[in-house]
């Protein structure tokens, strides 16, 4: 698949199939004018325009990232006014070379915390966010997924699709991760940084990693 187009619909198909009795949120499908080269990863997008029962076409939820991400109509919530401090830019999607995704390809309908069909959206997940990389020739990415699992696990399953090797995950005291080759900046997710007293300085250490080679 080399167009963004035809890998969501494939997403959406396997998505129907995985999840018989709608308990999944619809995918999170990046729109195809996404342009960043940077990939943001976070965790979870829960209750995303309820199920696929509610959403029949991919290009209808193109169109919903479009106007959410595409559009500057991110909250003012720690997980997005920590990309903006990095970049040091509001409109991080045109003018500061991000393109948002999240780990799993979707997050629960009604309720929080990890997909209730982690397992089986897993390797779907990866196949999704392997391909993104490769459609839109993204060349970095910043991952705040905190060092648990079912995260941590398909973090390391995608990065090392990559060939993005990193060993152990943020400490409080070094609350930090790069791959081998600095290609991948692994973080806590950025309330975790808040209350640890660590946000400013990944902040710091974030902003070298996006002006890297620049």
């Amino acid at each position: 698949m080399n167009r963004l187009e035809d890998l969501n619909d494939y997403v959406l198909e396997q998505i129907k199939f995985i999840d018989k009795d709608n308990e999944l949120s619809n995918p999170l499908l990046v729109a195809p004018n996404a342009i960043g080269k940077t990939l943001y990863l976070g965790q979870e997008t829960n209750g995303w325009f309820g199920s696929h029962d509610n959403f029949i076409s991919s290009r209808k939820l193109e169109r919903e990232y479009d106007n959410f991400f595409m559009r500057g109509k991110m909250p003012k919530t720690p997980f997005w006014k920590f990309i903006r401090d990095v970049t040091n830019v509001n409109d991080v999607a045109n003018n500061g070379d991000i393109t948002w995704a999240n780990l799993f390809i979707c997050g629960n309908k009604d309720c929080k915390g990890t997909p209730v069909l982690h397992d089986e959206i897993k390797e779907l997940s990866v196949l999704y966010l392997t391909y993104l990389v490769d459609i839109l020739k993204v060349d970095k990415i910043i991952a705040v997924v905190g060092p648990k699992n079912p995260y941590y696990t398909v973090l390391n399953m995608f990065s090392s699709e990559l060939g993005w090797h990193f060993n152990g995950w943020p400490k409080k005291t070094v609350p930090y991760v790069y791959s081998d080759e600095e290609e991948l900046f692994y973080t806590y997710h950025p309330m975790y940084l808040q209350i640890s007293n660590n946000y400013n300085k990944t902040i710091i250490e974030g902003e070298k990693f996006i002006n890297k080679n620049k």
